[in-house]
């Protein structure tokens, strides 16, 4: 039993000698980094004073005697002077209106291609728009008949917001702010597709085309279902004819203004829908065949093309109608 007793006894002091020995280490190697760290600091720090710049009385004498250089002109520039820049182009990017979010592109912003729905989809849609939107009630295509629009000739969001009278595509005027409110009561739909600037980039400086924009989604959040889906829709490119007509219709001004509205569709938690993609060639201008001939409404094949394009580009929902052999797909249970 001593014998025992004694193995237990040798066995308890070899067991505190390690714990011992490796508290021991664990000091010491707490100590070895914290002066790592110390010395790492000093270094830093002492390089940092090196190239600190000199106190700002000393900095004041010394550019005294040198002439100051004139600031870079920052007024707006058109066409070809101000090129759109993002991320598939060298070079500084180009500024946009709201400086919340740092430089956005909207094509980095804009809703990606998702699972493909059937036309049934736009049956619970709203469009609001201008007369780009009453192409939809004018050329023979599979919504015409199906979805709801609040498309009103020569409109813009100042007058929804100023609830304006502005005639429908049959020609009857109506106040936009009243008809639109009717319209979603009466409907709740669950898509709401907004597209202005067609009309308004003529009677509205950009940035009050996107204060005003601003507001108009203000008082449509307050008015429509509180699970609808909205959807802001980029301005539709133009032709270069008419680029060379107005230059309030330049790429580099369009840029910026889908700039503004996709970020604005970013804070508040929408959908950006980037036409351009579907819409306008390498070149940044509309494609020909979709072009109606002012160069900036388009015909049936732009409308067609428009439809296709949306029926991919939408928000995932349980609900939604989508295509066999497309994502999200379920088979009708028996």
């Amino acid at each position: 039993m001593s014998s025992y007793n004694e193995f237990k006894a040798q066995t308890k002091r070899r067991r505190r000698r390690k714990t011992i020995r490796r508290v021991g280490v664990l000091v010491v190697t707490i100590a070895v980094i914290l002066a790592l760290a110390w010395v790492i600091t000093w270094i830093v720090e002492s390089m940092m004073d090196e190239d600190a710049p000199p106190d700002s009385a000393s900095t004041s004498e010394a550019s005294s005697d040198v002439t100051a250089t004139p600031a870079p002109d920052t007024s707006e520039q058109t066409g070809e002077q101000a090129q759109p820049a993002g991320w598939n182009v060298v070079g500084p990017i180009q500024g946009t209106l709201d400086q919340t979010i740092t430089t956005p592109d909207y094509r980095m912003i804009a809703l990606p291609e998702n699972g493909r729905v059937d036309t049934s989809y736009f049956a619970n849609a709203v469009f609001i728009g201008d007369s780009v939107s009453q192409g939809w009630q004018v050329y023979e295509n599979a919504i015409r008949d199906v979805s709801t629009f609040c498309a009103y000739k020569g409109a813009g969001p100042d007058g929804v917001v100023n609830n304006a009278q502005m005639p429908l595509a049959d020609g009857t005027r109506v106040a936009m702010q009243d008809h639109i409110a009717q319209t979603l009561a009466a409907k709740q739909p669950e898509h709401i597709y907004i597209l202005f600037g067609a009309n308004s980039l003529k009677s509205l400086t950009v940035e009050n085309f996107i204060i005003y924009y601003g507001k108009m989604l203000d008082w449509l959040q307050t008015v429509c279902r509180p699970d609808a889906q909205i959807y802001i829709q980029a301005v539709t490119p133009v032709t270069a004819a008419y680029e060379a007509s107005d230059a309030r219709y330049s790429q580099a001004n369009l840029y910026a203004v889908n700039n503004a509205l996709a970020q604005m569709a970013y804070e508040r938690g929408l959908y950006f829908v980037d036409l351009n993609e579907a819409l306008a060639g390498d070149d940044g201008y509309t494609i020909p065949e979709y072009s109606a001939p002012d160069g900036i409404h388009l015909q049936a094949a732009g409308y067609r093309v428009w439809l296709d394009y949306l029926a991919g580009h939408t928000a995932y929902s349980a609900t939604a109608p989508y295509l066999e052999g497309s994502p999200y797909y379920k088979a009708p249970t028996a």
